[in-house]
């Protein structure tokens, strides 16, 4: 049977290190965050949604051409934990789990989503959190089980799902990725022209 998975685009991120929003910087052609959002609208999901902030207007109409749901997150400025909370008093319906995409991460792969759906079909628990890792480190996309909503609706904070992980070990699924290509992003603007040079050469 097909596991029901959500996916969460978070991209209401306040840019304060970068000075501008990054996501709607050009890159080969097209905004930051088209690459994201290209990504999870070619992919099927039992729903989807954009966490955006400003300009909203300028994000919420780059999400309409991908055909995704955007809602506004107000308090954004409170940390990441309230995109979080927002999404999933946002989602529609019964889910297995929750995969969660940083709007910032341009050079994700297909490859890298599959094999994280995979691993948690695997796992045939929705207890499980799957979070692919490079050299020890870990990265997006996260996909928490369903077991785990509730926890994820009433986060508070900067450090987002990273609190239901630290709490919760022995759940919690590293998948070993070959390569740091797809989780490259861009907080400053010399990472964001390290990025251009990767992307447009």
């Amino acid at each position: 049977m097909k596991q029901r998975i959500a996916a969460v685009i978070l991209a209401a991120g306040m840019s304060s290190r970068m000075g501008q929003q990054k996501l709607l910087l050009p890159l080969g052609g097209k905004p930051l965050l088209s690459y994201v959002l290209s990504l999870v609208h070619d992919k099927i999901w039992a729903d989807s949604i954009v966490i955006i902030g400003q300009p909203e207007d300028e994000l919420a109409e780059l999400c309409r051409h991908y055909n995704l749901r955007s809602v506004y997150n107000a308090n954004r400025q409170n940390g990441q934990a309230t995109s979080i909370a927002l999404a999933m008093q946002q989602l529609q319906g019964e889910f297995d789990g929750f995969m969660f995409f940083m709007g910032d991460q341009p050079l994700l792969s297909p490859a890298l989503i599959e094999a994280v759906l995979i691993q948690f079909a695997q796992m045939a628990d929705n207890r499980y959190v799957i979070v692919p890792c490079y050299q020890g480190q870990r990265y997006s996309p996260v996909l928490f089980g369903s077991h785990w909503q509730a926890d994820l609706a009433a986060l508070a904070g900067d450090t987002g799902g990273r609190q239901i992980m630290r709490k919760n070990p022995e759940w919690v699924h590293e998948l070993a990725w070959p390569d740091a290509g797809p989780f490259y992003d861009a907080d400053t603007w010399e990472e964001y022209q390290e990025m251009r040079k990767l992307v447009e050469e």
